[in-house]
């Protein structure tokens, strides 16, 4: 009943502003809401030779594709694979070989990720009130802040720049899916206003026709795959005007939601099958982001933020989800909240270096408890320095060099002897690292740019990795020294007879320090071995990527990327998980006449070994979707389409089948 009348609420909302809005202008206009771009991390733009290694995805291609959550949205992206953490539901992605946690998360440049474990579930986050998602992979700017071992991803809001501008859709999905999204802007000169809000809303997601059922899921729809969010946002900005280009924005972005996780439904007798629900997934956010100019080419940025993250997780008897009284089942409670800040400062020097500073911190507090358990309370306190320096050597060659310096202090790390009913607390547990990299540009054409880049870079060992027993079966190490890679890449970009757009790079990752299990022995019994986390990990992943983008004819366009990646673990005999050597993207769009436009895709992944159980996912995938959308007025468009049109049956993580064939209609409007 919650979820039909939000559901309805949205779409009256939606038809009522229209009218309000025709009503007063007499007509339509079709607006395109720009980017705040003071959410953006830019290394140097005025110049003939642009620095810039990294790849987007802006509204237009998130709406295209349909691509609603951001680990769908990162997966359009060459050098990106698609995962999942199957006994958790959540959706990840590997950035050339870099998990999640390598490669963090931001919003208009403030970090976001889950502060005990780094593995924040990208399928909680929405896309519809984002202008564009930038990844920046291995040569991440210092400015970033600490941790961006493989790169660091920026989700950028939306910054109005008319009067008066509005998006909003409905829509509807197998598997019992309805879904709304509206966003509204005004920009009244020297101040202006953003806020929109969406919901999301699946019951199940139905499995392909050729699964083969299991023990705990017997097919058609798939076991507990229902999932609730909802997001509002609301942005205020002030400009005062000036050559300076001064700006102040306050924003505010609150998200809750409920899924469950579907369990395990592979042919592996050995793994325990969890009947796990997620009651509360709820985030809060509060940030304050400022550019102040200083005299003719300097400025000061500022970013201030505080976010809560409170989780629940319930583990079931049984498949009936109502008992809670075996040994395995629990309930437990997450309650976790940040705080922090950075200042950046640049100005041109000399006419030929803009020289950039930047100084971060941030307190993590992050606090647990199972029922019937005390809370136990983990802080670190994490500081970064970094400077960066864009050299203009001549008209075609540009070279960008930076260092930082991060740190992290633990405050307090408790652990529960639930034998005792005691809690005692962890020895202190600080760690450090030291980044520098470099990167040389040069314009060989009016638009074709050479690059190449290394980065020497850390990230500080997180709470989980220090603390955690894992259920018993494993020591804590509080010791850990930060991971460190070294990323090295040569790219190319251009664009031929201004219909072909091109793109191309090597790269090799360099990893030492890798966090790994190492087998000790048990303290209180020597004949036991457990696992503990130690600094042991040497992995080389190296590879090659390339993108096109091509405009066949006015009514016709196609593009593709590829992916080639390797790996060498040179610790050990475990296997690099979740790393295909093969990824491969292509769509093409057409246009036959004015208002229809018609769209297929298509994705291959071959083989990868799963995290499950370390061994090879089944088979290689190939999944097709299709689409058609037609403009019904200036400002209203409908879409249908099918995704899975082959209704493929695959798996991304061994156990975790994927959805078979699916439908969905939308309704849209733009102002």
């Amino acid at each position: 009943m919650g979820k039909r009348y939000v559901y309805v609420m949205l779409t009256v909302m939606t038809v009522l502003f229209i009218q309000a809005v025709n009503a007063e202008e007499g007509k339509t206009r079709i607006s395109e809401q720009s980017t705040f771009t003071l959410g953006e991390v830019v290394v140097a733009t005025d110049s003939e030779t642009p620095v810039d290694t990294d790849n987007h995805v802006d509204e237009q291609k998130l709406r295209q594709f349909n691509r609603d959550t951001l680990a769908d949205a990162l997966d359009l992206l060459p050098g990106v694979t698609l995962s999942r953490t199957g006994s958790r539901n959540e959706q990840t992605v590997y950035v050339r070989g870099f998990d999640i946690k390598h490669v963090p998360i931001f919003i208009d440049g403030i970090p976001v990720y889950v502060m005990y474990d780094g593995y924040p579930d990208l399928g909680r986050f929405s896309t519809f009130d984002l202008s564009r998602v930038i990844l920046s992979k291995g040569f991440a700017s210092v400015l970033y802040g600490p941790n961006t071992m493989g790169g660091a991803i920026n989700m950028v809001s939306k910054r109005p720049e008319n009067a008066l501008e509005m998006n909003a859709g409905v829509g509807a999905a197998s598997g019992d899916t309805c879904n709304a999204y509206i966003n509204l802007g005004s920009n009244q000169g020297n101040w202006y206003i953003q806020g929109g809000g969406a919901y999301v809303d699946q019951d199940y997601f139905p499995l392909s026709y050729n699964f083969n059922p299991a023990s705990a899921e017997g097919g058609d729809r798939r076991e507990n795959s229902y999932h609730t969010d909802w997001k509002a946002n609301l942005k205020i900005g002030y400009v005062p005007g000036g050559r300076n280009d001064d700006e102040y924005a306050f924003s505010y972005i609150r998200q809750e939601g409920e899924k469950g996780s579907p369990p395990y439904a592979g042919a592996d007798a050995s793994q325990k099958v969890r009947y796990w629900q997620w009651p509360q997934w709820d985030k809060e956010s509060y940030y304050f982001t400022s550019r102040t100019g200083i005299g003719e080419t300097g400025y000061v940025k500022m970013r201030l933020y505080y976010d809560t993250y409170n989780n629940s997780l319930f583990s079931y008897d049984d498949d009936t989800y109502s008992t809670i009284s075996r040994p395995y089942a629990f309930r437990s409670w997450y309650d976790d909240h940040t705080s922090g800040g950075s200042m950046e400062a640049g100005a041109r020097f000399f006419e030929d270096h803009d020289l950039k500073l930047a100084f971060h911190y941030k307190k993590d507090t992050h606090k647990e408890r199972d029922e019937g358990q005390p809370w136990r309370t983990f802080e670190d306190d994490i500081y970064s320095l970094g400077v960066e320096d864009t050299m203009d050597m001549t008209s075609s060659l540009r070279v960008v060099a930076g260092a930082s310096y991060d740190t992290i202090q633990s405050g307090r790390a408790e652990e529960y002897d639930f034998k005792t009913d005691v809690v005692s607390v962890f020895p202190d547990a600080d760690a450090s690292g030291a980044n520098a990299q470099a990167g040389l540009f040069y314009s060989i054409s009016d638009n074709g740019v050479l690059h190449t880049t290394v980065a020497r870079k850390t990230r500080l060992p997180d709470m989980k990795s220090r603390y955690s027993y894992r259920f018993g079966t494993a020591l804590p190490n509080p010791g850990l020294d930060p991971e460190t890679a070294v990323n090295y890449e040569i790219g190319y970009k251009d664009t031929l007879v201004e219909r072909i757009q091109i793109k191309a790079a090597i790269f090799c990752n360099d990893i030492r320090d890798y966090i790994q299990f190492a087998r000790v022995p048990d303290p209180n019994d020597p004949d036991t071995l457990l696992n503990q986390n130690q600094n042991v990990g040497k992995v080389l992943i190296y590879g090659a990527e390339a993108e096109a983008g091509v405009k066949i004819t006015e009514t016709i366009e196609t593009g593709l990327n590829y992916t080639y990646t390797e790996w060498d673990n040179r610790s050990n005999s475990d296997k690099v998980t979740n790393i295909p050597n093969h990824k491969f993207f292509a769509y093409l769009a057409y246009q036959p006449f004015d208002r229809l436009n018609l769209q297929t895709n298509i994705d291959y992944v071959s083989r990868r070994y799963g995290s499950t159980d370390g061994v090879r996912v089944a088979e290689r995938y190939v999944v097709a979707d299709a689409k058609a959308l037609y403009q019904l007025t200036k400002s209203i468009s409908a879409e249908a389409g099918l995704n899975n049109i082959g209704d493929t049956d695959y798996e991304i993580e061994e156990g975790y089948p994927e959805a078979g064939i699916t439908y969905f209609a939308n309704l849209m409007y733009r102002y």
